[in-house]
C-alpha cells in the first residue's frame, strides 16, 4: 500500500469532488481514479459513491477516513523526526573524556550547547588516554576530550582550552608553606599517578614537565582514590585547577612554576567517519572556541 494512494483519497474527499482534488493537486482526474481504485482493491470494499456532482463516503469509507487521517499525521511526523535526526538536530552524543568536565571552559560550552539543541543528549564516559582511542575507533563514543599525546593520524582534532598544573600535597607535607612550588622542590618525591590498563600516557607527561629525579608511582584508580592516598602521606600528585577548585579532605593545592606547567585538551574525532550529531556537536565546539 502506497502512503501516495492514501494521501490522494483523503485529499479527494477534503476536496469533494475529483476535478477539484485534481485541480489542487495537479494531477490528473485518472491519476486520482486509479489510486482510489487501488485502495478499494487492496481493502476489499468500496470507499467512494461518485457521481458527476462528486464524491461521498460509503459507510466503510466513513469508518476508515478518520483512520486513514491519523495514519498520515503519524507518517508527517515519522518524516519530521528522521529529518530532525538527519541534520542532527535530535540524537544523543557520546563523549570520551580523559578529565571530569568540571572546568569553567566544559561548564559553560556544555550550557551553550544545552541551550543551543535541547533534544541532543550528552552521554560521558571517563577513561584513560588509550581507552579513548579504543573506544573513539570502535564506536562505543563520538568524540573525545583529550590531550595532545593522544596523537593517531585518524583522529582529527581541535584545541578545547588549557588548565593550569597543581601540585596536590598532604597539608602534613613540608612544602605546604609556599605559595608556589618549583620542579627542583619536588625532586625525590614520589608522584602518585592513574594509569588504566597499562596506559602510560599521564605518567610519560609527568616526567616530562618533572624529570627524572621523580619517582612514579601508577594506581589503576580514579583521581579520587589517588587524592586520598596523597592526604594519607603516600606521596604528591598533580590536579587541574579546576579538580584543585572544588578540594580535598586533607589536601592543599600549590602553582606548579613552571613554563610547561597547563595540560592542553582537545576535542577529536574519527576522520573517517562523521553522522550528523556528531557533526554538528564538532562544528559547535569550534565556534564556541574561536567566540571565547
Amino acid at each position: 500500500m502506497h502512503s501516495t494512494n492514501l494521501e490522494y483519497f483523503k485529499l479527494t474527499v477534503e476536496a469533494g469532488s475529483l476535478t477539484r482534488a485534481s485541480s489542487i493537486l495537479g494531477v490528473a482526474v485518472s491519476t486520482l481514479t486509479r489510486a482510489i481504485d487501488r485502495l478499494e482493491d487492496e481493502f476489499g470494499v468500496t470507499l467512494l459513491e461518485r457521481s458527476h456532482v462528486g464524491v461521498r463516503l460509503t459507510a466503510a469509507g466513513d469508518l476508515l477516513f478518520q483512520r486513514i487521517v491519523t495514519l498520515l499525521d503519524d507518517l508527517d511526523e515519522v518524516k519530521a523526526l528522521c529529518q530532525m535526526l538527519g541534520t542532527g538536530r535530535r540524537g544523543v552524543v557520546r563523549v570520551g573524556t580523559l578529565l571530569p568536565p568540571v572546568g569553567v571552559q566544559f561548564r559553560l560550552a556544555l550550557s551553550v550547547w544545552k541551550s543551543k539543541h535541547p533534544d541532543i543528549r550528552v552521554i560521558f564516559y571517563e577513561m584513560g588516554t588509550r581507552d579513548l582511542r579504543s573506544a573513539l575507533f570502535r564506536r562505543r563514543v563520538d568524540v573525545i576530550f583529550s590531550t595532545p599525546f593522544a596523537k593517531s593520524g585518524a583522529i582529527e582534532s581541535l584545541p578545547f582550552c588549557s588548565e593550569n598544573l597543581m601540585v596536590a600535597l598532604s597539608s602534613e607535607h613540608s612544602l605546604h608553606q609556599y605559595p608556589s612550588i618549583t620542579r627542583g622542590q619536588l625532586r625525590n618525591e614520589t608522584f602518585l599517578v592513574q594509569d588504566w590498563g597499562r596506559d602510560h600516557s599521564v605518567r610519560d607527561h609527568y616526567l616530562e614537565i618533572l624529570g627524572k629525579d621523580v619517582t612514579i608511582e601508577t594506581h589503576p584508580a580514579g583521581k579520587q582514590s589517588v587524592f586520598a592516598l596523597v592526604s594519607a602521606g603516600y606521596g604528591v600528585t598533580l590536579a587541574v585547577q579546576s579538580q584543585a577548585e572544588r578540594g580535598f579532605p586533607g589536601i592543599i593545592f600549590r602553582p606548579l612554576r613552571e613554563s610547561n606547567a597547563h595540560l592542553p585538551i582537545r576535542l577529536g574525532w574519527d576522520a573517517d567517519r562523521q553522522d550528523a550529531v556528531t557533526g554538528r556537536f564538532v562544528a559547535f565546539i569550534r565556534d564556541f572556541v574561536r567566540q571565547r
